[in-house]
C-alpha cells in the first residue's frame, strides 16, 4: 500500500533552476494537504578558506558578512512561499468552483529553513527532522546543449536518503 505523503521537503540552492522543482513540491503539497519545507543549506567553507577570509576582512566584517548571506537566504526563501500564495489562491478558486470544502484544500508552508553546514548532510537531517515523506530537489542545465545534469550534491542525496527523492529537471535553455 502506498504511504500518504504527509510533509515535504524542498532543497534549493535558490537559482533559476529549483522554480520548477519548487513548482511542483507545492504541486504535490496541494495535491496530498502536505506541510512543505523550504530549505536551503549555506555551505560550510573549508577552513583554511575560513580563516583566510577572517584574517582578510576582520572578525567583525566576517560575521556581518556571514549573517548577510544568511539573511538573503532567508527573505528568498520568504519570497517563495509568496510566491505560491498565486498557487494556492489558483487553487482555492479552483475548488469554489468545484464545490470541495475550503477545509480539505490547499496547503500549509509551515517551515523556512536556512542551515549551516555541509549539504548533503543538512538535507537528510533535515528531511528526518521534519518527518517529510519525500525530498524534491532540482536539477542544473547540463554542459550539453539541452541536456540537463544532476551534481555530487544531488548524487550523495540519492545514495543515502532512506525516503523517495525526486529531480526534477530545469526549464530548457533554448
Amino acid at each position: 500500500m502506498f504511504k500518504p505523503i504527509s510533509s515535504i521537503l524542498f532543497a534549493t540552492n535558490l537559482t533559476d533552476n529549483c522554480k520548477p522543482a519548487f513548482d511542483y513540491a507545492a504541486s504535490l503539497a496541494t495535491r496530498y494537504q502536505a506541510t512543505l519545507v523550504l530549505l536551503h543549506v549555506i555551505e560550510k567553507m573549508p577552513g583554511y578558506v575560513e580563516g583566510r577570509l577572517r584574517g582578510m576582512l576582520g572578525e567583525k566584517q566576517y560575521r556581518e558578512m556571514a549573517e548577510t548571506q544568511e539573511n538573503n537566504a532567508r527573505q528568498t526563501l520568504i519570497g517563495k512561499k509568496s510566491e505560491s500564495r498565486l498557487i494556492r489562491e489558483a487553487l482555492e478558486k479552483f475548488c469554489i468552483e468545484a464545490g470541495i470544502d475550503d477545509n480539505t484544500c490547499g496547503y500549509s508552508s509551515r517551515e523556512i529553513v536556512v542551515a549551516d553546514g555541509e549539504i548533503i548532510e543538512e538535507i537528510l537531517e533535515k528531511a528526518e527532522k521534519f518527518e517529510c515523506d519525500t525530498i524534491i530537489m532540482g536539477a542544473r542545465q547540463g554542459y550539453i546543449s539541452k541536456g540537463t545534469t544532476i551534481g555530487s550534491h544531488i548524487k550523495g542525496v540519492l545514495r543515502r536518503s532512506k525516503i523517495p527523492v525526486t529531480i526534477v529537471p530545469p526549464v530548457p535553455v533554448e
